[in-house]
C-alpha cells in the first residue's frame, strides 16, 4: 500500500526504542522495508509469504531459521489492514520469549497504521472538496462533466438551491502555521475551524464546507424552498455572532461573515459567493459593525443604497446642490440634516440629539431649504437628499 514503506520505517524507529529485541516488517511481497538493522531492507524474506497467504503466526527456532537465507530466529505474525494481511511483523529472539511481544506489537502497529490511513483519508478529502469549492465559486463558466465528477466523488447534491456564506479569519492561520511550523498541527486547526462554521448554520448532509483559501472559509448552505431561505436569513445575524465567539476560544477575533443571495444550483454559486465576497468589501470600507453582512438586513440595504446611484445623476444632483455644498457652514448642515432623517424628521428628538435649542434647528433647516431648493418638511425631499448626502 501506498505510504507502507514510511509507515514501516517509522515505526520499527519508534518500537526498536521501548522494546529489548530487533524487529523487521515486510511487505505482501515478502520484502523486508523496515528493519532494526538497516542492511537487511530491500531483500526478501520468503517465510512473510507464507505467513501473509495462511495469515497466521510462524514460529522460527534457531535449528529452522538455520536451514533458510535470511531468515533469523523468532516470531512473524500478519499485520491486517481492513481484515487484510498487508505485511508481517517480525520480532528476533526466542520464539518462547518473543511471541508474547509480538502480539502486542502487532495491536499496536494495526492501530497506528489504522489512524494513520484515516488521517491521510480525511486530508485527501479536505484537500479534494478544496478544488471543487475554488473550481465552482472562481469561475463564472464551470464544466459540467467536471462538476459531475466532483458530486460523484465527494456524494453533494448538484440541483438544489444554495446560499454561500463567507467567513474571513484574517491572517490568523497563516500566523500559526509560521510560529508552528507543524503541517498536521495546522491540518488539525483547520478541521476544527470548518467544524464550528458547520454547527454555527446547522450543517445538514448536503452541507459543503472548505477553505477556500487562508484567509477564507466558505459554506455553501443547502436550501429546500424560498421559506426556508427567509427563516435562515432572518436568523443570520445571530448565528454569526455565535460562530464569532466559538471562533474567539481559537484566539481569531478579528471575523467578518457576509452571505450572498441564494442560487438555484452549484452551477450558478459564483455569483452568491460574488455577492458576499462584495458585501465584504463595502462593509469594511464603510467600517460597518458588526461584521455580519446580507442582503437580507435592512439596514446594511440601507446603508449601501446611496453608494450605488447612477453616476450621471450624481452627477446632476451634486451639480444642483452646489450652493449648499459650497456654503462655509455644509459640514454642520450636513450633520444636523443626517441626525433630522435618523431621528424620523422629528424636529424636537433631533435637537435634544444634537443638544440645541429647537429654534437653531429649524433655522439650520430653512438655510438648506434656501440653499436647494428642497423642503425638509417633505419626506421625498429629504429622502432625495440623504442619498446625495449620506455618501
Amino acid at each position: 500500500m501506498e505510504g507502507f514503506v514510511q509507515f514501516a520505517q517509522k515505526t520499527v524507529k519508534a518500537v526498536s526504542e521501548i522494546i529489548p529485541f530487533s524487529i523487521s516488517v515486510s511487505n505482501d511481497e515478502g520484502y523486508i522495508i523496515g528493519d532494526t538493522d538497516s542492511s537487511r531492507i530491500g531483500t526478501m524474506h520468503s517465510p512473510s509469504v507464507e505467513v501473509i497467504e495462511e495469515n497466521k503466526v510462524i514460529r522460527f527456532t534457531e535449528e529452522k531459521a538455520a536451514s533458510m537465507e535470511n531468515v533469523l530466529p523468532g516470531v512473524a505474525v500478519p499485520l491486517n489492514f481492513d481484515n487484510k494481511p498487508v505485511g508481517v511483523l517480525g520480532i528476533i529472539g526466542d520464539p518462547d520469549e518473543v511471541e508474547s511481544y509480538a502480539n502486542l506489537v502487532k495491536r499496536y502497529v494495526e492501530m497506528m497504521w489504522q489512524e494513520t490511513f484515516h488521517v491521510q483519508l480525511e486530508n485527501l478529502n479536505a484537500m479534494t472538496l478544496e478544488s471543487f469549492v475554488q473550481y465552482v465559486l472562481l469561475n463564472e463558466s464551470v464544466n459540467q462533466e467536471q462538476v459531475d465528477h466532483y458530486c460523484r466523488l465527494l456524494r453533494i447534491e448538484q440541483d438544489c438551491m444554495r446560499l454561500c456564506i463567507v467567513t474571513d479569519i484574517g491572517n490568523h492561520l497563516l500566523k500559526q502555521m509560521d510560529t508552528s511550523q507543524k503541517i498536521p498541527s495546522s491540518e488539525s486547526l483547520k478541521q476544527t475551524l470548518l467544524k464550528c462554521v458547520v454547527r454555527a448554520y446547522d450543517g445538514s448532509r448536503d452541507s459543503v464546507c472548505a477553505f477556500l483559501n487562508a484567509q477564507q472559509i466558505v459554506y455553501l448552505k443547502p436550501l429546500k424552498n424560498e421559506g426556508t431561505y427567509r427563516h435562515f436569513m432572518g436568523e443570520f445575524r445571530n448565528r454569526g455572532h455565535r460562530l464569532q465567539e466559538m471562533l474567539q476560544v481559537y484566539g481569531i477575533d478579528d471575523v467578518t461573515i457576509a452571505a450572498g443571495n441564494c442560487c438555484t444550483s452549484l452551477e450558478c454559486v459564483f455569483q452568491s459567493y460574488r455577492e458576499a465576497a462584495l458585501l465584504m468589501q463595502y462593509g469594511r470600507k464603510q467600517s460597518i459593525t458588526p461584521g455580519i453582512y446580507n442582503y437580507y438586513d435592512w439596514d446594511v440595504l440601507m446603508d449601501m443604497l446611496p453608494h450605488h446611484i447612477d453616476a450621471n445623476l450624481k452627477k446632476i444632483l451634486l451639480k444642483r446642490l452646489k450652493p449648499l455644498i459650497n456654503d462655509e457652514s455644509f459640514p454642520q448642515l450636513k450633520h444636523d440634516f443626517l441626525t433630522y432623517c435618523s431621528c424620523n424628521m422629528n424636529v424636537s428628538r433631533t435637537a435634544e440629539a444634537l443638544f440645541v435649542h429647537r429654534n437653531t434647528l429649524i433655522y439650520r433647516l430653512k438655510k438648506i431649504n434656501a440653499a436647494t431648493g428642497l423642503d425638509t418638511g417633505s419626506f421625498e425631499h429629504c429622502t432625495l437628499l440623504y442619498f446625495v448626502l449620506k455618501e
